[in-house]
């Protein structure tokens, strides 16, 4: 396979013509796809699967995978028609994970996988997705905006062939990967026979906690994922309810907080540490600090004592 960029993409084009529509997108990003290695952590992960449902070579775009090793992820993941108030809550939970420093994995299917992996990016989150087709193109093509700043910001991976086109098969074996990556899989809403649930029946088998929104019993939508809670899903209500499945202790609540610094560079970024900026991430975009500045004013925050910091690399007030 060659990996000098659009030099792939012109002789994959000659293979499947469809590929010609997204010469442009593999230009923009010179098309440069990258081997997962055996050292990565998503390989021990995956290792997890089942001996005759294991994961062979798989290709990315985006951030390379060290990047998310020691980070927590979770899977969120659901109906492709969801209730506005199952897309509300996906948005909702999704922003707070993230800003929680959690990484955001799903398919970048149609409903709450798009709307999971758009809420993330929204704020400057870490996101993966899981693709069901090759990496020649962004599937589906509605969601290729989509797609598109997840690359930018995130990681796409697929173990299909770069032309490789989707049928159904794939995308059932798609969620295995989805789950095997998983620390935890949330479904907010899921119809009887979603395919999600063939995803949090894979984290089942393998030890791997399932939650879901407890939902309407008359809406269809919710039909999945209440049967799920009759059979070994945990219900959820609120963000801190997830965290506390991953082990994540809470943090103290305080009555009273001083948000003035010794400078004002240490005064923002109290502040915005206690509006639930807490990732070093956002803390330079909210703060408008640079890196450097910014690091230094947390290391001078911790030796006095104002903050801390926690072993998923987030920052709270003391």
């Amino acid at each position: 396979m060659h990996r000098n960029g659009c030099l792939q993409v012109v002789i994959l084009a000659e293979m499947c013509p469809y590929v010609n529509t997204n010469l442009h997108f593999c230009r923009k990003y010179k098309y440069i796809m990258n081997k997962l290695t055996v050292t990565s952590t998503f390989k021990d992960k995956l290792n997890r699967l089942p001996q005759n449902s294991r994961v062979g070579d798989l290709d990315y775009l985006g951030a390379d995978l060290p990047t998310y090793d020691n980070l927590l992820i979770v899977a969120l993941v659901g109906t492709r028609k969801p209730t506005p108030y199952g897309k509300l809550q996906t948005i909702k939970f999704a922003e707070e994970l993230s800003r929680a420093g959690v990484v955001i994995v799903s398919g970048l299917a149609l409903g709450i996988d798009c709307i999971a992996h758009d809420a993330v990016l929204s704020v400057n989150g870490k996101t993966i997705a899981v693709s069901p087709a090759g990496l020649a193109q962004i599937y589906p093509a509605t969601n290729r905006l989509s797609g598109e700043k997840i690359i930018e910001h995130g990681t796409i991976i697929s173990e299909y062939s770069p032309a490789m086109m989707p049928r159904k098969v794939e995308f059932l074996e798609r969620n295995r990967i989805i789950a095997a990556l998983s620390d935890l899989v949330m479904i907010p809403e899921a119809a009887k026979g979603s395919g999600s649930l063939d995803t949090a029946n894979h984290a089942h088998k393998m030890g791997i906690p399932v939650c879901v929104l407890p939902g309407n019993v008359t809406s269809p939508m919710s039909a999945g994922t209440n049967q799920l809670l009759k059979e070994y899903a945990h219900a959820v209500t609120d963000t801190q309810d997830v965290l506390k499945l991953l082990g994540v202790k809470k943090k103290r609540k305080q009555t009273s907080l001083n948000l003035s610094g010794d400078n004002p560079e240490e005064t923002i970024v109290l502040q915005k540490i206690a509006h639930g900026f807490v990732t070093i991430d956002t803390l330079i975009q909210e703060t408008l600090l640079s890196s450097i500045d910014l690091q230094s004013t947390l290391t001078m925050l911790e030796i006095s004592g104002r903050t801390a910091q926690d072993s998923l690399g987030n920052w709270s007030l003391k």
